[in-house]
This record gives C-alpha cells, structure tokens and sequence, in this order.
C-alpha cells in the first residue's frame, strides 16, 4: 500500500477510530481496498476520521456507505468526522445526508 491511499487505527478517549488518509478517489481507491478488510482494519471502529483525506468522490462515499450499512447491521452506530465542505456537498448532491452519519465537527 503506499501512502497515497491509507489508514490507521487509533484509540480516541476509548472508542476505536479509523483514520483515513491520502487519496481515496476513484482510481487509488482499488489498490487501498486492496489491502484493507473492514472486518479486520476496522473492526471495533465507531468512529472514522475523513479529515487527513487529501482527496475524495463519489467512490469514497460509495465505501463509507457499505460501512455505515456493515456497522448497522452489526448494531452499532458508525460516525464519520472532518468531511470537508465539498464531500459534504456531494454527500447532499446525492442525497445521502439522512443515511451517511457525517458529523459537524
């Protein structure tokens, strides 16, 4: 993986958080969910972190949506920190504003 397109795990006041990092459009976003495994990289993540994106679109919501919909099935809220204003316009653009917990913070 390089460090165009990757994560971290880390633990902030006691709840598992899931940093994002790089590029994670379209044409990166293959070879980063290449090597990421919700189950394994995210696992006991509540919280996930867009804030160290440097670049996002429609794919990277499409991703953040599948995990939003895997956490709920599991019965646990997921919520999504530092979208920056133009993810958050293409979040409303599609209408996902009421289904994908990006928070304002």
């Amino acid at each position: 993986m390089s460090a165009a397109n990757s994560w971290e795990r880390r633990t902030v006041d006691g709840a598992g958080w899931l940093f994002l990092r790089g590029d994670w459009r379209v044409a990166q976003l293959d070879k980063a969910l290449q090597f990421f495994s919700w189950a394994k990289d995210g696992r006991d993540c509540t919280e996930i972190s867009v804030a160290e994106l440097d670049a996002a679109d429609s794919a990277t919501l499409a991703v953040l949506l599948e995990w939003t919909q895997q956490a709920a099935g599991r019965g646990v809220p997921l919520r999504i920190h530092g979208a920056s204003p133009k993810l958050r316009e293409l979040a409303s653009l599609y209408s996902l504003q009421d289904i994908l917990p990006l928070c304002h913070d």
